[in-house]
């Protein structure tokens, strides 16, 4: 991709397509006891939004008529900063079953708030606290997702 305007077609194109895989995987998610909620509701608006946003990209790129400015690719540090970014959302997936979604969340944010804006430590911490307890007040008790909850947290929450 050389212009904006191609890597948002081609970016639009692709988010569709995991709107649509979502989508299909979604459907097959296997429902057992009836409970308010489905386990396929939140899935299935992800995935839709997802395809949505995707299509609405590519479409608004592709009928754009202005000036197509070109891409300037990132340089070592940028890459860097990629690689790193890429690093810390992979630690995050792994660690979410042992350490759970709360205690995750707020390493995760602390984390790339800090790597990112290094003089903003305070804030990364603040953020990192406020989004974890959202995470769990939000997706464990009050939707009752089967997100984990971490046996941190869970002695804690326990004692």
């Amino acid at each position: 991709m050389k212009t904006i305007r191609q890597a948002d077609i081609g970016a639009g194109c692709f988010l569709a397509l995991l709107g649509l895989f979502i989508l299909y995987a979604a459907s097959n998610i296997r429902v057992g006891v009836e409970r308010a909620l489905s386990p396929r509701f939140f899935p299935s608006v992800l995935g839709f939004l997802i395809f949505a946003c995707g299509i609405g990209l590519a479409f608004k790129s592709w009928r754009f008529r202005g000036e197509d400015p070109r891409i300037h690719w990132p340089d070592r540090q940028g890459a860097g900063i990629v690689v790193v970014s890429l690093g810390m959302l992979a630690a995050y997936i792994a660690l979410m079953k042992p350490l759970g979604l709360p205690l995750s969340t707020f390493l995760y944010v602390t984390a790339s708030i800090g790597f990112l804006k290094p003089q903003k430590w305070g804030t990364a911490i603040a953020t990192g606290l406020i989004l974890g307890i959202i995470s769990y007040v939000v997706f464990i008790d009050l939707l009752q997702l089967s997100f984990p909850v971490g046996s941190l947290l869970e002695r804690l929450l326990e004692g």
